[in-house]
């Protein structure tokens, strides 16, 4: 391989995905989608990564073009765009960061900030009447 794994993509999170068979239904030796990403000299943990992270077209391609290049292909590889379809329906969703999930929240919940300005508004005015 190239690079070695991250410790960070050794999670189950990919188990599904990278452990399924291409050629499923076929009679051929069971190739998994970890052993064609090995074959094709490609850190799985770190492509199960990449792919879950792009938007689904780019991920679709993406795993197309690694089986039509993978070397002995059996001709069940043939509809490459149905397997990947099916395999990338094994990826999990993708994690945003802390942040962006931070602000994803605030943008569907618009009336916090004014919520939060009426009670700051507030508190001030209990502090100033008080003196």
């Amino acid at each position: 391989m190239t690079t070695s794994a991250s410790v960070t993509y050794l999670t189950r999170q990919f188990d599904d995905f990278l452990f399924a068979r291409i050629d499923e239904g076929s009679n051929t030796t069971p190739l998994s989608v970890l052993s064609m990403l090995a074959r094709l000299d490609i850190d799985p943990w770190e492509e199960a990564a990449k792919l879950a992270r792009l938007p689904r077209a780019a991920a679709a391609r993406r795993l197309v073009d690694f089986i039509a290049a993978t070397p002995g292909a059996p001709s069940a590889y043939l509809n490459a765009k149905t397997v990947s379809d099916r395999l990338l329906n094994l990826l999990p969703s993708p994690v945003l960061p802390r942040q962006e999930q931070a602000t994803r929240v605030l943008k569907k919940v618009p009336f916090v900030w004014p919520a939060v300005i009426v009670a700051i508004v507030l508190a001030i005015s209990l502090i100033v009447m008080r003196l």
